[in-house]
């Protein structure tokens, strides 16, 4: 009988062998489970941050929205953003196209991360963009500079690819920070504020705003434009006026003229000219407005409306008031900015503009006149009507023929009424 071979059996050395193979196997999936779980905590740790990142950034762009929605003062709408997002590290967050072009980006992409100190220089002047982070960081509230920089070469700015103003071109900045992270919106506002210097008497802020979006050669030439023009003045102004005092005058005209030029507003109109007593006001220039007949009308309307409210409140105020007349009259005029190089102003010139002026004279106290041409005007403008104030019921009644001064023929005159 053979006896087994003892090398077969099981020895003690070979469990504790086995023991240490199997310790080791644990050792590692152990390992292996523990690497897995960190990786996966990582992993779910760096999603949370940015998760939280992406909705302090949501904040952050949502609360600098409200702002310029609130304020109306931290961008301007309309006019292209050039925006730089500065990480708390100081590094570039963020960077759009157009700002990447100001600051000499060759790659927005490849900026990423970058020092911003890398771009704080050349045009803009060096070390504003510090300045600014500086200013935003030490306050919770946001801030404007503005500045004109001279030698800022016009292919810097997307928005001068079309006509730009003379002059040098300004920058506004808008900085804001949120939790360390600071974000800066550049403007070119050149040609706002060409605007403003240009065409503030006349026009209110919303039309300046719209005329942005319009190529600034369109107001700095004379044009010839389909219009209507406007006149109102007080009847029996220049009798009362010697009774009153130069502070009386004042107060009386001041007030008479804020009410009519809230009307012009509403109605988008144009303020011309005050002479003394009587106001000019244009529709359809600067801005071009395919309904400027019937917005007139509407605009003289109002004008009687908001007028008779006004007397009676000085009448219970034992203050002085006269009645208002009205003339309105569509036609060909001629358009732009006119006089010394010193002074110019923007103004319309043509026989629409005289026969205005004549038949306002001619109306009486609480009276609109006009002529066949503004009503039929008026009357196929209505489906183009872009305005916010209700189209009243108009009548229109024959004055018949009447002569006015420095006019070859009698001219047919409209009395206007309205159920307004």
């Amino acid at each position: 009988m053979t006896e087994p071979d003892k090398s077969d059996k099981p020895t003690a050395d070979h469990r504790n062998d086995d023991q240490e193979q199997l310790r080791r196997y644990a050792e590692d999936l152990s390992r292996i489970f523990q690497s897995e779980k960190e990786k996966r905590g990582l992993l779910e740790n760096a999603n949370k941050q940015l998760s939280l990142y992406a909705e302090d950034l949501n904040l952050a762009v949502s609360e600098l929205r409200e702002s310029e929605k609130n304020s109306g003062s931290l961008n301007i709408l309309g006019v292209e953003e050039m925006m730089l997002q500065i990480s708390p590290d100081d590094t570039v967050g963020y960077v759009n196209g157009p700002m990447a072009k100001l600051l000499g980006m060759p790659d927005r992409k490849a900026a990423l991360g970058s020092p911003t100190t890398h771009w704080d220089n050349g045009f803009i002047g060096k070390g504003l963009i510090a300045a600014l982070v500086q200013i935003a960081r030490t306050s919770e509230e946001p801030h404007i500079l503005e500045r004109a920089y001279p030698r800022l070469p016009l292919e810097l700015l997307s928005s001068s690819a079309g006509s730009h103003p003379a002059g040098a071109p300004i920058l506004r900045f808008s900085v804001n920070a949120q939790k360390g992270r600071v974000q800066i919106i550049a403007q070119d506002v050149t040609k706002l504020r060409w605007l403003e210097n240009t065409f503030s008497r006349y026009v209110s802020s919303a039309i300046i705003q719209k005329m942005q979006t319009l190529p600034s050669s369109e107001f700095l030439g004379m044009e010839r434009r389909e219009m209507t023009v406007l006149f109102g003045d007080l009847r029996g102004f220049t009798a009362i006026s010697q009774t009153l005092t130069p502070e009386g005058i004042q107060e009386m005209i001041n007030s008479f003229l804020a009410n009519m030029v809230a009307c012009v507003d509403r109605l988008e109109g144009t303020v011309d000219k005050y002479v003394g007593d009587e106001v000019m006001v244009l529709f359809g220039a600067p801005l071009e407005q395919p309904d400027h007949a019937l917005r007139a009308l509407i605009c003289a309307t109002e004008m009687q409306k908001a007028h008779r409210a006004w007397m009676k409140e000085r009448e219970l105020a034992a203050k002085p008031f006269r009645p208002l007349g009205v003339g309105v009259c569509t036609g060909s005029c001629v358009v732009g900015n006119i006089g010394a190089e010193s002074r110019m102003d923007y103004t319309a010139l043509g026989h629409p503009v005289n026969l205005a002026a004549r038949i306002c004279g001619e109306a009486q106290g609480g009276e609109i006149l006009s002529i066949s041409a503004t009503r039929a005007a008026a009357m196929n403008a209505l489906k183009a009507y872009s305005g916010d104030v209700p189209i009243p019921c108009f009548s229109f009644g024959s004055k018949g023929k009447i002569s006015l001064k420095n006019m070859a023929e009698p001219v047919e005159v409209l009395a206007v009424t309205s159920d307004g």
